[in-house]
C-alpha cells in the first residue's frame, strides 16, 4: 500500500472514530438530561475515552511510516490520547465532557477532533 492509500485508510478510522465519539456524547448527554441517569452518562463518558486512547494504537498499524503528514496526524492523536487518559485517571466526569472542546464553543460547530481531522483534507 502506498503512503498516500495508508494515510487515507488511517484517516478514515479516525474520522470514524470521532463519529462514534460524537454519537456518545449524544447519548450520555440524552442519558444526563433526559433521564437523570448519572451511571450511563459517567459510562458513555468513559466509552469516549477509551475510543480516543486507543485511536492512536487503531491507526498507527494503517500507517507505513512516521513521516509527513502520517507523523502529525499520529502525534496529534497521542495527544487527544494522552489527556483521554489523564481524564480517566482523573476520574473527572467533567474533565471527559470537556475532552475535545474549546470555552468557547457553540453547538454545531466541529470539535478539536473533527477540527485537526479537517487539517489533513487533500493531504492524503
Amino acid at each position: 500500500m502506498d503512503d498516500s492509500a495508508a494515510l487515507d485508510n488511517a484517516l478514515e478510522i479516525a474520522r470514524d472514530t470521532a463519529a462514534v465519539i460524537r454519537e456518545l456524547e449524544r447519548a450520555a448527554l440524552e442519558a444526563l438530561h433526559g433521564r437523570n441517569d448519572v451511571e450511563t452518562y459517567r459510562f458513555k463518558l468513559m466509552e469516549k475515552c477509551e475510543l480516543l486512547a486507543d485511536l492512536p494504537e487503531q491507526v498507527e498499524q494503517h500507517l507505513t511510516h512516521g513521516g509527513g503528514a502520517a507523523g502529525e496526524l499520529l502525534r496529534g492523536l497521542k495527544d487527544f490520547a494522552r489527556k483521554a487518559n489523564q481524564a480517566m485517571d482523573l476520574e473527572s466526569v467533567f474533565y471527559m465532557s470537556a475532552l475535545l472542546y474549546p470555552e468557547d464553543y457553540q453547538d454545531g460547530e466541529p470539535n478539536d477532533l473533527e477540527r485537526f481531522l479537517m487539517r489533513f483534507q487533500g493531504r492524503a
